[in-house]
């Protein structure tokens, strides 16, 4: 996965007029991760919100700082519901593929910040 976003990073570098495409290319490149993730729907409401901002992001209608504080907040609190369901669910001793941690550690605290990592931060 991080290969497929560094990608999309050299290929959309302009994360304001090419924000449409690069968000296309994030959901793109997170579509492998889906069916190693024990609730897929909950990528599937980060991507929503990702094409909706990058729209807003490319029509200069939001700043790409508020974009950013928008998925981080977001992704925290699936990360949340993950967790929850996770404990009411039997427990799974088998480590989780590498995707889906990386999945996971995206888009942390510090990218809803100027200077956030952008290796992290999609």
């Amino acid at each position: 996965m991080s290969g497929a976003l560094a990608e999309c990073r050299n290929t959309f570098p302009d994360q304001i007029t090419q924000a449409v495409a690069r968000a296309a290319c994030v959901i793109k490149a997170t579509e492998p991760v889906r069916p190693l993730l024990p609730f897929p729907e909950l990528l599937d409401r980060e991507n929503a919100l990702r094409k909706a901002l990058a729209e807003q992001v490319q029509a200069r209608t939001m700043s790409l700082l508020e974009r950013n504080v928008q998925i981080q907040k977001l992704h925290a609190q699936l990360l949340d519901e993950e967790r929850s369901r996770l404990e009411a669910a039997p427990a799974d001793v088998s480590k989780p593929p590498l995707a889906a941690t990386q999945w996971r550690q995206s888009n942390p605290e510090g990218c809803g910040r100027l200077g956030g990592d952008a290796a992290t931060c999609f």
